[in-house]
């Protein structure tokens, strides 16, 4: 078993309460953007800006995921993106839990087997974790701007273009998978530049990033971060008014676990083999609790996407002056909810 330092520890710490903030700010937000006017050229974009910017519920939401950001730069200054990314899925178990006390929603069977996963995976994460050699802001952007890091960027950046035009061009659950897409690989690569980011902030401090030698690079990581996490804040928001969270949530949520890891192993070479690198058995150990933190992902996601579903129905039926009976039957999947209208009152 890897042995863990302070430091390795402290990361983590971050990441976990980055992604509890995150996963919050963003329940809020969905909320809210379900009760203003669609966003896009029917209602104006200037116009779609202001009804997010009025919305108090949005706002908020917007300034926990704000917040959220300084937790995981600190964890990605101090920690491979390897290690500390997988651990995004904690947020959905945290999730869980706001929902059944906040919302005084039921926890299913689905929730239990997707927090247990979790559990699963994040120990096993835990087995291989280390403190890699520390890789300074020098050679952070040297990898960036080697060749496998502009064609990475480069290939991610025209599947996430090419998706949005794809989900202009097609039906309605098409164009909301391909919008989807599109949305989480430009707000899974802001993790990439808040990385880089934190870097600069850690080797030079606040004033050498911004206004010593290197501050051109540091401001362009800056307005990439700021770029790619609007355009993703803004297609997300498009697609909760479209509905259907049983397939927002688990493409989004599972994007923003492989683009940054994917990025830590191709762009900054963290599952080198060598002196201080991980061993074989480590990277294939750390790939499973992987994988099985990413089937927590998708369990977790599925479920709160069919309580969404669930309670839209309701409402529309409430909407309409219908009665509802809610019938809760036990079933090997997860809890049934049967909703009976009676068209007589």
């Amino acid at each position: 078993m890897a042995e863990f330092d302070s430091i390795l520890i402290l990361a983590i710490f971050l990441q976990l309460i980055s992604t509890s903030v995150n996963y919050i700010g963003m329940t809020i937000q969905k909320k809210a953007a379900t009760k203003i006017p669609k966003i896009g050229p029917e209602t104006g974009y200037r116009r779609s800006l202001k009804n997010l910017i009025i919305n108090k519920a949005w706002v908020f939401g917007l300034g926990l995921n704000a917040s959220s950001t300084f937790f995981a730069a600190g964890a990605f200054a101090l920690a491979s993106i390897t290690i500390i990314q997988p651990l995004y899925g904690f947020g959905l178990i945290v999730l869980v839990i706001f929902i059944r006390f906040y919302l005084k929603e039921k926890i299913t069977r689905l929730d239990i087997f997707g927090v247990l996963f979790g559990v699963i995976g994040i120990v096993v994460i835990g087995i291989t974790a280390k403190s890699l050699p520390v890789v300074s802001y020098t050679d952070l952007l040297d990898l960036f701007l080697h060749f496998r890091g502009i064609i990475f960027f480069a290939v991610f950046l025209s599947i996430a273009l090419i998706s949005y035009i794809v989900s202009e061009k097609t039906k309605k659950t098409t164009s909301l998978i391909f919008l989807v897409i599109s949305s989480a690989i430009w707000t899974s690569t802001q993790n990439i530049f808040n990385k880089a980011v934190a870097t600069a902030v850690r080797d030079a401090g606040f004033i050498g990033a911004f206004f010593g030698e290197a501050w051109l690079y540091s401001w362009s990581f800056v307005l990439l971060f700021l770029l790619v996490s609007i355009i993703g804040i803004i297609m997300l928001n498009i697609a909760y008014q479209q509905g259907h969270g049983v397939i927002i949530l688990p493409i989004w949520t599972a994007i923003q676990v492989v683009v940054p890891v994917l990025s830590g192993i191709i762009v900054f070479r963290e599952w080198q083999l060598g002196t201080g690198g991980y061993v074989g058995w480590e990277i294939a150990v750390q790939s499973v609790g992987i994988f099985v933190m990413l089937a927590s992902i998708v369990i977790l996601s599925i479920s709160n996407g069919r309580k969404e579903e669930f309670s839209k129905t309701l409402a529309s039926v409430e909407e309409n002056g219908e009665s509802t009976e809610v019938l809760k039957l036990n079933s090997k999947e997860d809890v049934i909810t049967q909703t009976e209208l009676n068209n007589n009152n």
